[in-house]
């Protein structure tokens, strides 16, 4: 087969997927993202088992991007390539972190059939507790959210990679989805985080949980000589085996799923009455006088 051909039949693929996805207007359209990169397992999976009930738009890293947190890519052009469909689902690879793709998408890949809901995951690990903070899959949600449409973000323990129930827990993200959407939630604009238990994916339930805060058991980086004397530091990292019951990470522990709605809005009012109370000068600081 020439190369002429295979990008002739890999352009009538896209348009058979994009033209068949158009003449369905009854299922919601539904952005899916992830930090994996878009050939994670996960992310297969998840799709896997929203296809049927929702059209699916893809558009994920081109490779991992995990811990990426909200990071955006704007300071060079980025490059987006469609990959061939042969099951209804655009899939677009791009060349940026999670929160970047999303906004890319939103903004013009899905401009003309904008999507009703963004997915992000299923990760491969929990986001449980303080690393909601860093998570590259919250990013990509907080960005939907951020653009005024409801965002679920999607975690699973994983000890071993080989072992990972991709599909169960796709089974359970598909559950969690339809209950919140049965109960207009999230609404637009919120964002809801969702961690699901491995190697159990036929969890105890699901419990509404908040972030639990208890400090990791090691977080640090540790110097280590390099091959021709560099100071390399490496990170050290050990999540929480537990926390305070209602939390994330001990509901998870405990084999819940876990679904803990989080805030757009980090402004800490229990603290804004005192910083407002601040004799603050209503005059700029005098310029430091050379001596």
């Amino acid at each position: 087969m020439t190369r002429k051909l295979s990008a002739f039949l890999a352009t009538l693929l896209v348009l058979i997927a994009a033209t068949a996805a158009a003449a369905d207007p009854a299922r919601p359209h539904v952005l899916v993202t992830n930090d994996d990169g878009i050939d994670a397992p996960g992310i297969a999976a998840l799709v896997e088992a929203i296809k049927g009930e929702y059209r699916v738009t893809v558009a994920a890293p081109s490779e991992d991007q995990s811990g990426t947190a909200h990071g955006i890519t704007y300071r060079t052009p980025v490059l987006v390539e469609e990959r061939p469909s042969t099951d209804g689902v655009r899939r677009f690879a791009i060349h940026a972190l999670p929160a970047t793709c999303v906004r890319i998408a939103v903004t013009a890949l899905c401009q003309a059939d904008p999507p009703v809901l963004v997915l992000s995951g299923i990760n491969r690990g929990d986001n449980a507790g303080r690393s909601t903070w860093v998570s590259g899959t919250l990013g990509g949600a907080r960005e939907g959210a951020l653009a005024g449409l409801p965002a679920v973000a999607f975690s699973a323990v994983v000890v071993h990679s080989e072992d990972a129930d991709f599909a169960g827990a796709a089974r359970w993200a598909s559950v969690v989805v339809r209950r919140l959407r049965a109960a207009g939630l999230p609404a637009a604009g919120n964002l809801v985080k969702v961690e699901i238990p491995f190697p159990r994916a036929t969890a105890c339930g699901v419990l509404v949980t908040n972030v639990g805060m208890a400090p990791d058991r090691v977080d640090r980086y540790e110097e280590k000589p390099g091959p021709n004397g560099e100071r390399l530091f490496v990170s050290r990292y050990t999540p929480p085996e537990t926390d305070a019951p209602g939390t994330d990470v001990r509901a998870l522990a405990d084999g819940y799923v876990t679904v803990t709605p989080l805030s757009l809005d980090q402004t800490d009012y229990r603290v804004l009455p005192a910083l407002s109370a601040v004799p603050w000068s209503a005059e700029p600081p005098a310029p430091a006088v050379a001596r």
